[in-house]
Order: structure tokens, then C-alpha cells, then sequence
């Protein structure tokens, strides 16, 4: 392949994977908590042909200078809040701060670990070290963790739960009597940015990475009731993916001008 074919066809590699990036961002406008990547992109190294042994009193570069193409330089974890939407659950809970992230605990096999996750709506499931509490977790079973990293758990006589102004989360039990459940835990991370994706709307921090600390939830930083939307604007990724679409138009034609070019050559030698 010639120089225009490689340019051509490497950009549009990139650009394939621009378009995967939005097409994940628009499949997931409507789930809970899920934060959108932006995408941008960087030219290559440019090349340089023909060059002059001295360049003497020249005031232009010498030689000809050809680009490479473009490559994605970074894909960014958007850390602005969605929306959030009331539902009136006493379960659901939505962050209001973008750099916050709620702990859960998976358990696989055995095997455990903390993932973070802006998914708040949570429900109730049998305790299996103890049969007369309810423990909270979400709809994936992975429990939801207190500000001490323990489960939290709730009495099997309780009739609501209620979220106090300092982040403690109350229940109030069939006798008339307030039990505590536990302060819910936070974890604020000062680069989103450096979040591995675990699987739907849970991440993870890379080994080596110490870009978080624990914060005690109040009621200013989770919202009871309600849930985040995601944070993908519908009208941003349209208008996106059509650009960006235009744009593998352009290399797809410059490809085939290029192959078209090489046909005329070949066609002259013979």
C-alpha cells in the first residue's frame, strides 16, 4: 500500500473506534448512574522526503513535509452529574457530586472486591450470616458498603428506612423503636478519569493508583429517592456521530482515489 492508502486506512481505524465510543454512550442514555466517555484525537508523527544535504540559506523547511494521520490520544470518563429523578423508593439513592462514588462489595466463589459504582438503586436480600437481618445490595447482588467498609444490614422487623441529615441511615422497626443501620460510605476520587470499567456502571482504581479517599455521606452529598441519570447528551452524540461519520467518509473516498491513482500507474507502465 502506498503512503495515502496507510494514512487513510489507519485514520479510519481510529475513527471506527470514535464510533463504537458514541454508539456505547447513545445505547446507554437511559441507564442509571452511567457516565459517557468523550473522545479526542492527536496527529501523528508528519515525514519528512527529499530532503536537501545542507539547507544554506533557506528559509523554508526543506524537503516535504507529509502527515501520518490522526490517532485517539484519549478517551475521557465524563464525571458530570446526570439528572436526578425522583422515585420515591426508600432504596434509591442519588450522588450530587460528581467525584463521588458508592462502595460494593462483590462476592464471587469466595473471592471478593470493592468496586465503585453511581448506581444507587438498591434493594433488600436475605442475610446469609444471619437470618433475621436483611441485607442491602443491588440488583447484580454485589452488597452495598458503610463508611467502615462493612455490609450493611437491616432488622427483619423493620417498616421503613430513612436517611438522616448526617448520612446515617435509620430504620424504624414494627415495635416503634429506631435501629441504625450504618453511615453510608463514599469514596471521592480526584481523577474519574483513571477509573477502569468493571462491567456496566462499576469501575475500578488500577493498581499503583491512590487517587481516592473514604467521605462520610450526609444528606447534602446522597439524595433518598431519587436516582442520577446518565450524563450522555443525546444532542451532543448525534450531532458527534454524524460528524465523525463525514469524517470516515472523507478517508473512505481518499482510499479510493488512492487505489484509483495506483491503477492509473500501473496501467502506464504497461
Amino acid at each position: 500500500m502506498n503512503i495515502s492508502s496507510n494514512i487513510a486506512s489507519g485514520t479510519m481505524r481510529q475513527l471506527q473506534s470514535k464510533l463504537d465510543i458514541i454508539s456505547h454512550n447513545v445505547a446507554n442514555s437511559e441507564t442509571t448512574g452511567f457516565k459517557k466517555r468523550d473522545v479526542s484525537f492527536s496527529d501523528l508523527l508528519h515525514q519528512e522526503y527529499s530532503n536537501q544535504p545542507t539547507e544554506g540559506n533557506r528559509l523554508t523547511p526543506p524537503g516535504l513535509r507529509v502527515g501520518s494521520g490522526a490517532k485517539i490520544a484519549q478517551t475521557r470518563l465524563s464525571n458530570e452529574p446526570g439528572i436526578a429523578m425522583q422515585t420515591g423508593r426508600m432504596l434509591d439513592f442519588a450522588l450530587t457530586n460528581g467525584y463521588h462514588f458508592f462502595q460494593v462489595e462483590r462476592n464471587d466463589n469466595g473471592a471478593s472486591d470493592t468496586r465503585l459504582t453511581r448506581e444507587g438503586a438498591f434493594f433488600l436480600t436475605e442475610n446469609p450470616a444471619n437470618p433475621e437481618e436483611l441485607v442491602i445490595a443491588n440488583e447484580n447482588g454485589f452488597y452495598l458498603l458503610d463508611a467502615n467498609g462493612e455490609r450493611m444490614t437491616v432488622p427483619y422487623t423493620f417498616e421503613s428506612l430513612q436517611l438522616m441529615a448526617n448520612g446515617q441511615l435509620e430504620a424504624r422497626l414494627q415495635d416503634g423503636t429506631v435501629a441504625a443501620v450504618g453511615q453510608i460510605g463514599l469514596m471521592q476520587v480526584a481523577k474519574p478519569q483513571l477509573l477502569e470499567a468493571a462491567g456496566e456502571t462499576d469501575f475500578l482504581m488500577p493498581d499503583g493508583e491512590n487517587r481516592m479517599q473514604a467521605i462520610a455521606a450526609t444528606d447534602q452529598l446522597v439524595q433518598q429517592g431519587a436516582l442520577e441519570g446518565s450524563n450522555v447528551d443525546m444532542a451532543k452524540e448525534m450531532s458527534d456521530l454524524i460528524l465523525t461519520q463525514r469524517h470516515y467518509q472523507f478517508n473512505a473516498r481518499s482510499l479510493s482515489i488512492a487505489d484509483e491513482m495506483s491503477g492509473l500507474i500501473n496501467g502506464i507502465r504497461r
